[in-house]
């Protein structure tokens, strides 16, 4: 069968299941579906390359709808890639071969809060936006808070494993997650318990979040939340340097005065924001938030943070540093876009997870190793009590598209390369999409073997997103 038979096919297949209304298959709106916010894409955009288009879009309002199509697309070896928002940053959702997006927007039902369990009920497309604010109005957060709030869903945080901003006081998606809803390969349906502890095997749960729609999709999840904080206490800091600035992120986190937000700039970083946060003229910028829902608790916390803070050697630059990155903690989405409107440029962002005794070590590799092709700088945030994330900028430029694409590689080998060698993880809550699976490989070794046969088992055709995660294009 040719590829236009099978998109005809594949069109008629979900005209029949959803109705003509819920199904577009338009050039323009193939072209929207092709590419996420992968880097290179915008290279491709630029160059005015179509490529990896999928076939059609659909849009079921119900998992019974989705169940359908999931089947129906078994029989027929028909690829699906789940599809949220398509804010990704790893080409995650990209058609490489084709397909059919099921795009879970119109599941967008906030079924229950539940505030005797602290629980929310939600469905997979909800808006992260959205979500926070109904439960701000009842009282309550999912103290979930991604730079891309605006434009992120909840199945796209649970396919990934998003990190919030607020990630050291509430988690990250996967310590929220309760129990999944979803549909499996051969179109069946599951449930899993909503229980808060189980020990009844293997976390299934688990095993779907970061799966990035490769094993089931994720239709809704019961989630964990919190009372609304009554306040926050903000301060900014200097420190001279990196280790200095990092031993005081370590030691705040394993003396339980962690605060919600954690973020320590190294000085390229700090200069590059100064203006915007109020910054040091030089050495280090730490922004400390603190909140809660009881005021005089979140306080006393507050100010045994910020006193330990001093005592370590942070000068005290006021609350005004702090205040103004909450206040514009979701504008670096926006930043980006405009320094990517320049020709002949690539911004993009590389976020790592190390233990604390090797984070400054691979720091001090990474950074040179990106210089060599274009502007490092770096922040340490989602501070925990055993490590934290690395978060790289990294800003190349070149006249000719090719050699742009080859520095933009090269800059993400200096950042992978040494996460390998020391033992840190090459992403700490981006994901792995297609562009890092490779490295994926050779970090979880025989871990990805294991991966490949659960894979082929639940998805004998290979039907769900191929060719991300690494998986093979077809399973044997």
């Amino acid at each position: 069968m040719s590829v236009d038979d099978k998109i005809i096919n594949a069109i008629n297949l979900l005209n029949s299941l959803l109705g003509k209304n819920r199904v577009i298959s338009d050039q323009t709106s193939m072209l929207i579906y092709s590419r996420d916010i992968f880097m290179p894409g915008y290279l491709d955009l630029r160059e005015g390359k179509i490529q990896n288009l999928p076939w059609a879009a659909c849009f079921p309002e119900n998992i019974e709808e989705v169940a359908k199509v999931v089947g129906r697309a078994q029989e027929n070896r028909i690829p699906l890639i789940a599809f949220g928002a398509g804010s990704g940053v790893l080409g995650g959702t990209v058609p490489v071969t084709g397909g059919i997006m099921v795009d879970l927007k119109r599941m967008h039902q906030i079924r229950n809060i539940n505030p005797t369990n602290l629980t929310v009920e939600v469905e997979a497309g909800v808006m992260g936006e959205d979500l926070e604010r109904a439960l701000n109005e009842t009282g309550f957060t999912l103290g979930h808070f991604p730079s891309s709030i605006y434009c992120s869903t909840v199945g796209g945080w649970l396919s990934t494993r998003s990190a919030g901003q607020l990630s050291s006081k509430y988690g990250k998606i996967e310590d929220l997650v309760i129990s999944l809803e979803g549909v499996l390969a051969d179109g069946s349906v599951f449930h899993t318990r909503k229980t808060p502890r189980s020990a009844t095997g293997p976390d299934l749960d688990q095993i779907l979040v970061g799966s990035e729609g490769t094993l089931g999709i994720i239709t809704s999840a019961l989630l964990a939340i919190s009372r609304l904080p009554e306040k926050k206490f903000s301060r900014g800091f200097r420190f001279e340097d990196v280790p200095s600035g990092m031993e005081a992120m370590r030691t705040l986190t394993q003396k339980e005065l962690v605060p919600a937000a954690l973020r320590l700039y190294d000085p390229v970083d700090t200069g590059f924001n100064r203006q915007k946060l109020s910054g040091p003229e030089s050495g280090c910028l730490l922004i400390a938030v603190y909140q809660g829902a009881n005021n005089e608790q979140a306080e006393l916390k507050a100010r045994l943070g910020f006193m330990r803070i001093k005592e370590m050697g942070g000068k005290d630059l006021g609350e005004e540093p702090g205040e103004k990155w909450y206040e514009h903690r979701y504008a670096v989405s926006y930043q980006q876009s405009k320094i990517l409107s320049q020709p002949n440029t690539l911004l993009d962002t590389i976020e790592v997870s190390v233990i604390w005794k090797d984070a400054l070590e691979l720091y001090q590799k990474v950074i040179p190793g990106i210089g060599k092709v274009g502007l490092a700088m770096a922040h340490f945030s989602h501070a925990w009590r055993e490590g934290v994330c690395v978060y790289f900028s990294i800003l190349v430029s070149d006249p000719d598209p090719e050699i742009l694409r080859q520095k933009h590689l090269q800059a993400w080998q200096a950042a992978m390369e040494p996460c390998l060698t020391i033992g840190a993880s090459i992403s700490h809550h981006h994901g792995i999409g297609r562009f890092r699976s490779e490295w994926l490989k050779k970090e979880l070794g025989v871990g990805h073997e294991l991966l490949q046969k659960l894979k082929s088992e639940l998805d004998p055709a290979g039907i769900f997103n191929p060719e991300k995660l690494g998986f093979s294009a077809k399973n044997e």
